[in-house]
């Protein structure tokens, strides 16, 4: 039995090797969904360009049409999300299309029409360019959206905040997911799924007073691909940068960034069950661990004692023993003559991530409910100085436990250097690293990033998502940034 395991798991090791290197994107479905055989479509649309980015003007010349007809140009529109499901588990991707038009006229006598359309924002790559009329395909041409890439600024002081923007990235697996190296080293990852091929990643400059050289490259098993040249994807770009570090004083802090964007809105939570009339609130929606809330609640019954229950995830997704909801109560309360209610407490020290239900129960039945999320906290980080081979330690509160939002992804000098997880220790980050590198001050960052999904056309797991501002699945979780001066004693 284990002889016939290890066979299992080199096969399969060959098939991912091998898909690597030869095109196994999906075929476009058709949409015709019965067997009536459609005539061909024209080759009849002429442009100016065989491609262009987004936002620039092509002009066409289309022929071969009916005379003084309302004719339209038009393409496939791609809309890009991403697939929960109960909650915590983390699908993949997800793409919807829709034909939209692009510009609108009437042919001439001579069955002649001539225009220029703009480039709309949207997903790059390959599209098709179909010329119709009365909701009938009569001619198509094919066209390339080619994406842009920039970052701003070009020169700062180590720790400066770096934004690397693109538009146009593809929706097919092979040019969906970018990968950034930094001076060769790996950092992160760049996507755009969500935000339909344009996004920005934010990574912090590091290294000596000097030239540093930064990479971007596509690759969906997410890595680079180095050998762009001899790929089939030749017409693709392969951007490089340059990022000058000045002789200024570094930028030195640490912090927790503010709550980002979740990718599409987030993950939506389970509705709310308030008996009739029973309002509940909170004065903050998140905090972190330990932060004074309080909580106001009214249309309650009059004079009663209330079990506030506040709930949470308990477990393991690495163990037998696996995980499940449990309950606590927080405290019991009593509703004045007119049934309000008012407790103020402090944020519990527990996971983070989605948000924490708190019940109000009376007896047995529930009559009230609302969310309160913990959102990720610094403890501690000691110390902040110190010679080469200093031992860091660093404790963070608020860790998730979800399938993507309980990790978090850490870089030393923009060097990816592993992750780390929340979930078995109910939120607190615990880890000690080793300080290297030259005299000076070195950035260290921690990313959010998804820790494992169900399928996997481009494997977007284990890695730094640098897109995590506007591009992360599910649950918004914020970049934790610190440092380490390295002295001689």
């Amino acid at each position: 039995m284990p002889i016939k395991k290890e066979i299992v798991i080199i096969g399969l090791f060959l098939i991912t090797i091998l898909s690597a290197c030869t095109n196994t994107e999906p075929a476009e479905k058709s949409s015709n969904d019965n067997n009536e055989k459609e005539p061909a479509l024209k080759n009849n649309i002429e442009l100016s360009v065989k491609e262009a980015a987004i936002n620039e003007e092509v002009h066409f010349t289309i022929d071969d049409l009916d005379a003084n007809t309302d004719v339209q140009l038009e393409w496939t529109e791609v809309e890009g999300t991403y697939k929960i499901e109960n909650l915590y588990e983390f699908i993949g991707t997800k793409y919807s299309s829709k034909d939209v038009p692009l510009v609108t006229g009437t042919s001439d006598e001579n069955g002649k029409w001539e225009g220029t359309f703009k480039v709309p924002q949207g997903f790059g790559g390959n599209h098709t360019l179909y010329i119709t009329s009365d909701n009938k395909k009569i001619g198509q041409k094919g066209f390339f959206v080619r994406p842009k890439f920039s970052i701003t600024p070009e020169s700062g002081p180590v720790g400066t905040e770096v934004a690397l923007e693109a538009e146009g990235l593809d929706w097919k697996t092979y040019k969906s997911m970018w990968n950034l190296t930094y001076d060769n080293k790996y950092t992160g990852m760049v996507s755009g799924v969500s935000t339909q091929g344009k996004t920005k990643a934010i990574f912090r400059a590091s290294g000596s007073v000097g030239k540093h050289f930064l990479s971007l490259r596509s690759g969906y098993l997410g890595s680079p691909y180095i050998n762009h040249e001899s790929s089939p994807h030749t017409g693709w770009p392969a951007p490089d940068f340059v990022f000058e570090i000045t002789d200024e004083d570094p930028i030195a802090a640490q912090y927790v960034e503010k709550t980002p964007k979740a990718a599409s809105g987030g993950v939506e939570m389970p509705k709310l069950k308030n008996k009739k009339n029973v309002e509940v609130s909170m004065d903050k929606e998140e905090g972190i661990v330990g932060e004074k809330v309080a909580l106001k609640a009214s249309n309650l019954p009059k004079n009663k004692e209330v079990e506030l229950v506040w709930n949470t995830m308990k477990g393991s997704r690495v163990t037998d023993s696996g995980f499940d909801e449990e309950s606590a109560v927080l405290d019991t309360i009593k509703t004045d003559a007119e049934g309000n209610a008012e407790y103020k407490f402090e944020i519990p020290d527990d996971l983070g991530g989605l948000p924490h239900r708190i019940d109000l129960q009376i007896g047995d039945e529930i009559y009230g409910q609302t969310y309160l999320r913990i959102t990720p906290s610094i403890v501690e980080i000691t110390p902040s100085s110190g010679p080469q081979g200093t031992e860091i330690s660093v404790t963070i509160k608020g860790g998730g436990w979800t399938e993507y939002d309980n990790a978090y992804y850490l870089t030393y000098d923009n060097a990816y250097s592993g992750y780390m997880c929340a979930f078995n220790s109910q939120g607190t980050l615990e880890y000690k690293i080793i300080a290297t590198g030259e005299l000076g001050y070195h950035v260290i960052d921690m990313y959010p990033g998804i820790y494992q999904q169900q399928e996997i056309e481009t494997d977007m797991t284990l890695i730094p998502q640098l897109t995590y501002r506007e591009d992360h699945p599910g649950s918004a979780m914020p970049a934790i940034r610190y440092g380490f001066e390295i002295t001689e004693k």
